[in-house]
C-alpha cells in the first residue's frame, strides 16, 4: 500500500490520473476497454473523493450500490478508510471497505443493476394504476397479502364510517390533501409505504413469486407488478447541428399530430401536405404575413404557420468571459427552445417544457430567468414533494433521469411521464425528452465517470454555463421550490 499524500486545501483539484482508457465513443465505451480491475460497489452509495481523505469538502461524486468503476489495483493509504483507497482509472478515489474488486464475491453478484446508459431511459419504469398500493420491504406470503391489499366491498352507508378508513380506501378524499410522510404511516416490518395513484418507481428487475409478478425497485423495495403500468421513454430527440443542419430550426408542438405546409404565390395560400409533431422543420429565415396571419419559410420553399411551431434560433448574443471552446447551454422560454454552444457555434437544439406559468403567485411555476453553472449532476435521482399550493397534487417520481441541478432545486432533467415538449408543463424545471437529456448530461460537467452515479462541481471541477432567458427572475424566496 501507498503512503498517503498531504491533504490538500479543500478548493484544490484532483490529482493528474492516470491516462484514460482509449475510446472510440465517448464515456458510455470507456468502461469495457479497460481490463481490470473493477470495484463494485456493495453499499447502499460510496462517496468519491479527490483525495483520499474522508473529507465531504473533498468529495467530487458517488456511485450507487451496483456501480462498476475502473480503478488500479494498488490500494492506496489516506485517512478515513481503514482498507486502504481505490484510486479510479480517471480519477477520485473510492474507499475499498465500500465495495470489492473480487467479481466472484457474492456481494459484488448480487449488487443492483447498473443503470444502462445505452438505453432511451437508464432504468425500466412503471407508472402506480391504484391508490394504496404497497410497498413492501420483502415479499409478503399470501396470508400477509390478504391483510395488505384487503377488497374493500363498498354499499350503502359506506360513507357514514368512511372517515375510521386508511386514505387510499376513503370513498370520498381530497388526494391534495394527502402527504407524503403519511404514506409510511402503516409502516411495519414488511410494510415500508403506500403510493399515491401516479406515482412512479424505476425498476431493478423483475420476478415471479407465489404465482404473482413482482417488481424490485431500485430503492431495493418489492412492488407487486399488477398494480402498474410499464412506461417507455418517448423517441424524439434534437437535432445535432454538423453538416448542413443550421439554425433556426422549428418543430410543430401541441396536441395535434399533423400541422399542414403551404405554397404561397402572389399572397395566394394553397396548402401543400403536412408535417408531422416533433419532426425537425430548417427554416431560411424568411417571414411573409399573409391576412394576417404570418408564415415561415423552409429550405425546400414551403411555408409553416408561426403559430404552429417554435424555432429555436442563435442566442442574441453570448453571455460575458466566454472562452472560445467553451461548452454552454442556453434556455429560451419564450420559444421553449434550448441550443448547446461550444464558444459561441451552435452544435445541438432541441424543444424544453419548462415551468407553467400563472398570474396567481400561489400556482405560479414558472423557470428562473438567469446566468448559473451547473452544481452537481445525476445519472438519476428521485424527485418528491407534497404540492406547493392548495390543489397541487403530491407527487413522487423514482429516479428521474439525468439531471443537472443549476440552482436550488431547479434542474434540467429528463422527462418520460409526458410527451408535450415545446409546451410549459413543469413544477419549474427545465423538462426534456430522455434523449436530449443524455445527450446534454454528457455534454456538460462536471464529468460524471464510468461507475459513477453522480458529480459535483468545486474541487478544480467547473460546471457548464447555463443561461436562462425570456422570464421575469424569480425572488429569492422562490428560488430552490422547483418540481419535476
Amino acid at each position: 500500500m501507498s503512503s498517503v499524500p498531504a491533504p490538500p486545501v479543500p478548493d484544490a483539484g484532483p490529482p493528474e490520473p492516470p491516462p484514460a482508457p482509449p475510446s472510440d465513443a465517448g464515456a458510455d465505451a470507456a468502461v469495457p476497454a479497460w481490463p481490470g480491475p473493477f470495484f463494485t460497489v456493495t453499499t447502499g452509495s460510496t462517496g468519491i473523493y479527490a483525495q483520499p481523505v474522508l473529507d465531504r469538502a473533498l468529495k467530487i461524486g458517488y456511485a450507487r450500490n451496483g456501480g462498476r468503476i475502473p480503478v488500479l489495483a494498488e490500494l492506496v493509504e489516506g485517512q478515513g478508510c481503514t482498507g486502504g483507497w481505490y484510486l479510479g482509472v480517471q480519477g477520485g478515489y473510492i474507499c475499498s471497505t465500500e465495495g470489492t474488486i473480487d467479481e466472484s464475491d457474492p456481494r459484488a453478484r448480487l449488487s443492483a443493476t447498473a443503470p444502462n446508459l445505452s438505453a432511451t431511459l437508464p432504468y425500466p419504469y412503471a407508472r402506480n394504476g391504484r391508490n394504496g398500493t404497497p410497498l413492501y420491504n420483502s415479499v409478503p406470503s399470501v396470508d400477509q397479502m390478504a391483510a395488505y391489499e384487503p377488497r374493500v366491498e363498498r354499499g350503502a352507508g359506506d360513507d357514514a364510517d368512511s372517515s375510521e378508513r386508511p386514505w387510499w380506501q376513503r370513498d370520498k378524499f381530497q388526494l391534495s390533501q394527502v402527504k407524503l410522510a403519511e404514506l409510511a404511516s402503516e409502516s411495519d416490518g414488511l410494510l415500508a409505504k403506500r403510493l399515491v395513484q401516479g406515482f412512479y418507481i424505476a425498476i431493478d428487475r423483475e420476478f415471479e413469486w407465489i404465482s404473482r409478478h413482482w417488481y424490485k425497485t431500485t430503492k431495493g423495495m418489492v412492488a407487486p407488478r399488477d398494480r402498474f403500468v410499464a412506461v417507455e421513454g418517448y423517441g424524439f430527440q434534437g437535432v445535432e447541428l454538423v453538416d448542413d443542419a443550421a439554425l433556426p430550426i422549428a418543430w410543430a408542438y401541441g396536441s395535434r399530430e399533423t400541422r399542414p405546409r403551404f405554397k404561397i404565390e402572389d399572397k395566394s395560400v394553397k396548402q401543400a401536405g403536412t408535417f408531422p409533431r416533433h419532426r425537425a422543420v430548417h427554416l431560411t429565415g424568411q417571414k411573409t404575413e399573409v391576412a394576417g396571419t404570418e408564415y415561415l419559410q423552409t429550405v425546400d420553399q414551403d411555408w409553416v404557420q408561426a403559430a404552429h411551431v417554435r424555432v429555436a434560433a442563435a442566442p442574441e448574443k453570448p453571455p460575458a468571459n466566454l472562452a472560445p471552446e467553451e461548452r454552454w447551454i442556453s434556455v429560451d422560454l419564450r420559444t421553449q427552445t434550448l441550443i448547446a454552444l461550444v464558444g459561441e457555434r451552435a452544435v445541438y437544439a432541441t424543444l424544453v417544457s419548462s415551468g407553467k406559468e400563472t398570474n396567481d403567485p400561489l400556482t405560479d411555476h414558472r423557470s428562473p430567468s438567469g446566468e448559473w453553472y451547473v452544481r452537481e449532476k445525476h445519472i438519476t435521482t428521485t424527485m418528491d414533494g407534497d404540492g406547493s399550493a392548495a390543489g397541487d397534487l403530491p407527487y413522487s417520481i423514482e429516479d428521474v433521469p439525468y439531471v443537472m441541478y443549476f440552482e436550488g432545486s431547479y434542474a434540467l432533467h429528463g422527462a418520460f411521464w409526458h410527451r408535450n415538449f415545446g409546451t410549459r408543463m413543469s413544477h419549474g424545471c427545465i423538462n426534456l425528452a430522455p434523449l436530449d437529456a443524455k445527450y446534454l448530461f454528457f455534454f456538460s460537467d462536471p464529468a460524471v465517470q464510468p461507475g459513477w452515479h453522480g458529480a459535483w462541481s468545486g474541487n478544480g471541477r467547473k460546471g457548464t454555463r447555463i443561461v436562462i432567458s425570456g422570464s421575469s427572475p424569480l425572488p429569492r424566496t422562490r428560488l430552490g421550490s422547483a418540481g419535476p
